[in-house]
């Protein structure tokens, strides 16, 4: 990086930061208050919420990154240091470019996060919860967790703290033939390319007005569904997923034939992520040569507020959009991200000239 490139560098990067704990210090104790509402302790509640911090750390990234882009700017402009920078020749595309380096860096540990660090903590918040509700190791599905596959549907009512499934029910049907599969547990192999072991089966079998019952030990299964599917993960809602298991469970519901829009709207959220966040720089960078360039501290922080609650608002509008117009959901997360890299661009030409 050139001088300048650390300089603004070290301007931004600190607003966001500072930006980001007083954010994360006011998010978490409405979490944490909101939490305490339920039938938990407050240590319960206060290790659920330490839990999800990461989850909402990394939601909160394209907004704190806009403010501490916008405060960070706004107090070089406040200096006149931006109206030096250019006009020693210093291009806006060039201030940019070093506005974006703190930016790439927020962007790359915050995918990190999202990806390896915060859905395992999301899995392990939300079988905390439901153990301490049910007081019980076994962590209960509500109504029981339904798995189709092919002519296979089941439902499993409970996982238990080593990722064994309680009480399995499969339901299968070949042309007239019916058979039920009741198991007290089941857990997988992972030996001879993998499969599910049905522990205590009693299957019955019917079949031209007959049924015929029999009863195992055990019960090999092989389903082509993994461990990881058929565990604590199905506890966790769409957006808190990382995208590799948002892409998982896309194919997986593809190949069955089932509606997986919410969750290609939240894997489409997480994979332009760079590029709202990126947008967000763009859009701070034209306040600050425009109509933000000497204004005070509380006005830009205010301003920075209502941007981005704007833009978060677009979202919410447009990712429900995708499924009752029918919109691919990719196009439906792209809009108000193009809305801010547009309105970026015309703010850059219309206050900078370019």
């Amino acid at each position: 990086m050139t001088q300048l490139d650390r300089h603004i560098f070290r301007h931004v990067i600190l607003t966001t930061l500072v930006v980001l704990l007083v954010f994360m210090a006011l998010i978490n104790m409405f979490a944490l208050l909101d939490e305490l509402r339920g039938d938990y302790s407050f240590q319960d509640a206060a290790w659920y919420t330490l839990l999800t911090t990461p989850r909402r750390t990394v939601e909160l990234l394209p907004y704190v990154v806009f403010l501490g882009a916008l405060i960070g700017l706004g107090n070089l402009a406040s200096n006149s240091e931006i109206v030096i920078m250019r006009t020693s020749g210093v291009s806006v595309l060039r201030l940019f470019g070093s506005v974006c380096i703190p930016g790439l860096l927020v962007i790359a540990v915050g995918m990190g996060v999202g990806e390896f660090v915060a859905p395992p903590l999301e899995e392990e918040a939300e079988a905390y919860k439901t153990r301490v509700r049910y007081d019980t190791d076994t962590i209960q599905l509500s109504g029981g967790y339904w798995y189709r596959e092919s002519d296979l549907y089941m439902n499993v009512e409970a996982v238990s703290e080593s990722g064994n499934l309680v009480n399995v029910r499969q339901f299968w049907r070949d042309g007239d033939r019916f058979r039920v599969v009741q198991a007290a547990s089941a857990h997988y192999v992972a030996e001879e390319g993998g499969y599910w072991l049905l522990e205590d089966v009693r299957e019955t079998l019917i079949e031209d007005g007959r049924a015929v019952t029999g009863e195992y030990a055990s019960k090999r299964w092989n389903g082509r569904v993994s461990p990881e599917m058929l565990s604590v993960r199905v506890l966790v809602e769409p957006p808190k997923l990382g995208i590799l298991a948002l892409y998982q469970q896309i194919r997986y519901m593809a190949r069955e034939g089932l509606n997986s829009m919410p969750y290609q709207v939240a894997f489409w959220s997480k994979t332009f992520l760079p590029l709202g966040i990126l947008g967000l720089c763009l859009l701070a960078l034209a306040f600050v040569l425009g109509p933000m360039r000497e204004v005070g501290m509380g006005v830009r922080l205010s301003i920075g507020v209502i941007a981005g609650i704007v833009f978060k608002y677009l979202q919410d509008l447009f990712a429900p959009m995708a499924q009752v117009y029918e919109l691919h959901p990719a196009v439906a997360v792209l809009i108000p991200i193009a809305a801010c890299w547009l309105a970026g661009w015309y703010g850059i030409r219309r206050f900078a000239g370019g």
